[in-house]
């Protein structure tokens, strides 16, 4: 094949890992901006607090995107020459999500007006700005069209503009409620310039979908979602815990560095998110035995430069101290980026053999049960630990995590490659 034969079958995969490479990188640089100034002008434990809401917003999310990130996204790549199936696919997936969102946020708003008051009842309100706004933005659609460069455009400019906010208005400790306010505006405005987008481009209307559209959007979904709770369990229950047990001041310590592996994260997860749509369609229809030749492949490139970057990473302990500014010492800052080093390893090579991977060889029951055993084992060592070694069992309990869903997920290729089939 010449070259440019090359270029042109990986052609959009390239753009797309491009157009997440750029909004990506453009979240971890507004970051790098706005994190220091927030923790300095709000303080540890006002940063702590709103990371705790925050973390609650994500949980709704989590439950409003069910498992149609990556369920829906399959479908819309294996369909999308087929603009009527799209259409229908577009709107059972929105009304789903708007059915699951308010299942969830109902009951959690009258908890909140039954137990808190003050600006934690407003902080909670301004949240659902996040919850909502992100129902309309369909990534699921974009990356399934393999037409990211149009999410990005608006995602930057909303980010920008979110960034540019948070100068202007948090100036003070007292402004930390704003902040999910500013985050919900951001949200609401990415959505609304998303479903333009949808409809001018890509010729989705809008149509009330039949119910049993809606329930097969749920049955297609139901694995993953449960993968992803599971999933969000080891990787945001440490927030919780850590509340729980050592305050809001941990909170935000543990948090600030949570914050930057989470954001260097997102950056190394553009190029498998890319290939998730190309990787649905060659698998599909087809014999799990090459399949799991090919990902391997794949798996071992991408073990080796993703373990130059978390040496780096620890290398960069100190670069990364004096920047968050923490009024800590030294020593806890460094041993908890040593800590969690390790995640931007082993968390990525998840993406790539449990998501890319087992999921396009549908073998998502396994993913889902090598996700639990991972999230109970995190769960358990933070409650057994946490209480004494505060934001150290927190970094231990999230690298412990990913690791063993790594070793679990290669045992499941094993296993598939083994028996040459799968029903797909």
């Amino acid at each position: 094949m010449s070259l440019r034969s090359k270029i042109g079958k990986y052609r959009r995969v390239m753009v797309n890992f491009f157009s997440l490479s750029m909004i990506n990188g453009v979240s971890y640089l507004l970051a790098l901006v706005t994190m220091p100034y927030l923790i300095r002008v709000l303080g540890e434990e006002r940063y702590g607090a709103y990371l705790f809401i925050y973390t609650v917003a994500q949980y709704l999310l989590l439950a409003g995107n069910y498992g149609f990130r990556f369920s829906v996204t399959r479908q819309i790549s294996v369909h999308r020459d087929d603009k009527n199936r799209v259409n229908e696919i577009f709107n059972a997936t929105i009304v789903a999500r708007l059915i699951i969102s308010l299942a969830v946020v109902l009951p959690v708003l009258a908890a909140v007006a039954i137990f808190m008051d003050g600006d934690d009842v407003l902080m909670y309100l301004f949240a659902l700005g996040i919850v909502f706004g992100d129902i309309l933005i369909p990534v699921w659609l974009f990356q399934g069209l393999e037409e990211m460069k149009y999410l990005t455009i608006v995602n930057v400019i909303s980010k920008f503009v979110f960034a540019g906010l948070i100068f202007i208005f948090i100036t003070n400790e007292t402004d930390y409620v704003y902040v999910v306010l500013l985050n919900s505006m951001g949200y609401v405005a990415a959505g609304v310039a998303s479903l333009w987008i949808a409809m001018k481009h890509f010729g989705i209307r809008f149509s009330m979908p039949t119910f049993a559209a809606v329930k097969a959007q749920y049955r297609d979904g139901w694995h993953i979602f449960v993968s992803n709770i599971g999933m969000e369990l080891y990787r945001n229950s440490n927030i919780f815990l850590l509340r729980v047990f050592a305050g809001e001041a941990a909170v935000g310590i543990y948090g600030a560095v949570e914050k930057i592996v989470k954001a260097v994260q997102t950056i190394l997860n553009a190029l498998p998110m890319a290939l998730f749509p190309y990787i649905s369609r060659l698998f599909y229809g087809e014999k799990s035995g090459d399949n799991v030749t090919v990902l391997m492949r794949l798996v071992k490139w991408a073990f080796l430069l993703l373990s130059v970057v978390a040496v780096a990473f620890v290398l960069s302990s100190k670069l990364l101290y004096i920047y968050l500014g923490l009024e800590i010492d030294y020593e806890i800052a460094r041993t908890l980026v040593w800590l969690m080093a390790p995640v931007l390893l082993f968390g990525c090579m998840n993406y790539i053999v449990g998501i890319v991977g087992l999921l396009n060889l549908g073998a998502a029951k396994s993913f889902q049960r090598n996700i639990w055993v991972s999230a109970v084992i995190s769960v358990s060592f933070m409650l057994v630990f946490c209480n004494e070694y505060s934001y150290y069992a927190a970094a231990a309990a999230w690298t412990i995590a990913e690791f063993l869903l790594f070793i679990l997920c290669l045992f499941s290729l094993r296993s598939i490659k083994r028996r040459k089939e799968v029903t797909l």
